[in-house]
């Protein structure tokens, strides 16, 4: 597979791994917390792309507003999700007619939640590390998380355990992988392998009823 350098309505940093056979979907990946380093480039969010483009998926990350080379100002959540709103309109432009899969980590699972919950709408949905506090350990104010929402949870994630998310939304698909923090630390492979599962399945199920 193959790598390319993107610019986004020519305003967001973006990059499309491309995969080697002929592809069957696309996924647009968001990223972490910026204020906390958080990037296109963290590890997780960059796994969860080289696996999807290895099952046959587009694989397109973008750096949210006010991150590396992307224009803009860190709104604090409320803008960004325009920021992906407008990644999608270019994974659409790139795939047309293609199933469209998103998948985020932590900021960028709840800013994925947000667009959701605003009427956006994907054939399949994986996030991992969606926190219950903030970096200040305060309540999170979430959107709604959709009946069979796929997440991947910490069993001592900070900002929210597995087990905590399981109370909070008993209708998810909450998967836990244990022993690790928020970050996922020496299991962070098992993470991604979760996430990019679920999608290549999920939109395995969207191809077959499509046919």
């Amino acid at each position: 597979m193959r790598e390319e350098a993107r610019r986004i309505a020519d305003r967001l940093e973006a990059t499309l791994r491309i995969p080697d056979v002929e592809p069957r979907g696309i996924a647009v990946i968001s990223h972490p917390l910026p204020t906390h380093g958080g990037t296109m480039r963290n590890p997780l969010v960059a796994g969860i792309a080289r696996a999807v483009a290895a099952e046959g998926l587009y694989a397109l990350r973008f750096n949210f507003r006010g991150v590396g080379e992307s224009a803009g100002r860190w709104t604090g959540g409320i803008a960004e999700v325009a920021d992906l709103d407008t990644a999608i309109a270019e994974a659409r432009s790139i795939a047309p007619g293609l199933p469209l899969a998103l998948a985020g980590f932590s900021f960028g699972a709840v800013t994925t939640l947000r667009w959701i919950a605003g009427g956006g709408r994907a054939d399949a949905v994986a996030l991992a590390g969606v926190p219950l506090r903030s970096v200040a350990f305060q309540p999170e104010a979430l959107p709604a998380v959709p009946d069979g929402t796929f997440i991947v949870a910490a069993e001592l994630d900070q900002f929210g355990t597995a087990a905590e998310l399981r109370a909070a939304y008993p209708r998810a698909r909450i998967v836990e992988v244990t022993g690790v923090d928020h970050f996922f630390g020496d299991k962070r492979n098992e993470a991604v392998a979760l996430i990019a599962a679920q999608l290549v399945k999920d939109l395995a199920g969207y191809n077959q009823t499509s046919l």
